[in-house]
């Protein structure tokens, strides 16, 4: 395949150079500034682009950086939509906002999380009522704690020799609300990046009737591939369908795939109560997660352990960061191709939606 894209940024200030560039001409910028400093120190900073009518009825929505590790890859796909003119020739009535890095510090420091340990796809919640429970995580979360440097590999592979690929993933992955030090924590409360993004929302939809929300993703599903994955059911999910085709995960929908608690997608809904919303979070397949969710425990490791600023904290940050985006040219530009591919998706979809 031949290379005809930027290479993908590695740092958060280049992501965030590049987009702010991308966007110069035509687009209405909003920055939010994140009370903590980067990994190298920098400004960590929410930007939020506009492209369209303030009035619009009909808005697509483009997140990066739910998952702060998983921003570059989303960044240099609506980044390079953007450079190359995707945004030129919007329908009447139809704006575009692009929110770039809604968990800044996670992107800068390579991490899942969020500053506070918290799995922003997890956030969404009622704190007021109880908790989900995550007994299989329960019976994990010693061992998690206990984890000595080159051990994560070995602890992947009794999980998936005791409960299955599945169920170990599932037991890892899902949420959890007892343990604010463990892994995939769903936080008690809203995290700074929660309350950034419903005050983004409330302000950019006030006039829409039709929204469309496009999260980007990567690490899960085969390499190179694009996962396109909704939480929604029953007509939405239908019309998820119509917008993006038959080839969606529905994990609330099909018997055997596993789910989360407190996700994004119900937060949207929430927020966008009264609305006509159709979510998406659109994975970029990277490594098996048998290969991926070791470099994840070690993260994890080394920041329980307070050693995110050493040598071997710094090699396992971008460890995590070549999982899910990585510096191979051919897997890049498949990203970039169907980045755009969903991008014009979401507009299509909308401008046809009654």
């Amino acid at each position: 395949m031949t290379v005809t894209t930027r290479p993908f940024a590695r740092e958060f200030s280049q992501s965030r150079d590049r987009f702010l560039a991308a966007t110069r001409a035509g687009a209405r910028i909003t920055s939010i500034v994140h009370p903590l400093r980067g990994s190298t120190g920098e400004s960590l900073v929410t930007d939020v682009a506009r492209i369209g009518p303030d009035d619009a009825e009909r808005l697509v929505v483009l997140i990066t950086g739910v998952h702060g590790v998983e921003h570059y890859a989303g960044s240099a796909s609506v980044c390079d939509w953007l450079e190359r003119g995707g945004a030129a020739s919007l329908p009447d009535g139809m704006a575009v906002v692009i929110i770039h890095a809604i968990n800044p510090w996670g992107a800068s420091h390579c991490r899942r999380y969020t500053e506070d340990n918290v799995d922003l796809a997890r956030n969404f919640l009622d704190f007021s009522a109880p908790l989900p429970e995550n007994p299989a995580y329960e019976g994990v979360h010693p061992g998690l704690m206990q984890l000595a440097e080159g051990e994560a590999a070995q602890i992947v592979n009794r999980l998936y020799e005791q409960l299955g690929e599945r169920d170990a993933i599932e037991s890892l992955m899902s949420g959890q609300y007892r343990h604010p030090e463990g892994f995939s924590f769903g936080g008690h409360q809203p995290t700074w990046a929660h309350r950034t993004v419903k005050a983004i929302l409330q302000a950019q939809c006030r006039t829409a009737s039709q929204v469309c929300i496009v999260e980007f993703h990567s690490g899960l599903g085969p390499w190179g591939e694009v996962f396109p994955v909704s939480m929604q059911q029953g007509i939405d999910l239908e019309r998820v369908k119509r917008f993006f085709g038959e080839n969606i995960i529905a994990p609330r929908a099909e018997k055997g795939t596993h789910s989360a608690s407190g996700h994004t997608t119900d937060g949207y809904a929430q927020i966008l109560d009264g609305r006509t919303l159709t979510s998406i979070v659109v994975e970029f397949g990277t490594y098996p997660a048998a290969t991926s969710l070791p470099v994840l425990l070690e993260d994890h490791r080394v920041h329980a352990n307070g050693l995110a600023q050493t040598e071997a904290g710094r090699a396992v940050a971008l460890a995590n960061l070549e999982m899910h985006c990585p510096q191979d040219s051919d897997w890049q530009e498949l990203v970039l191709l169907r980045g755009a591919q969903i991008i014009d998706a979401a507009i299509r979809g909308l401008s046809q939606c009654n």
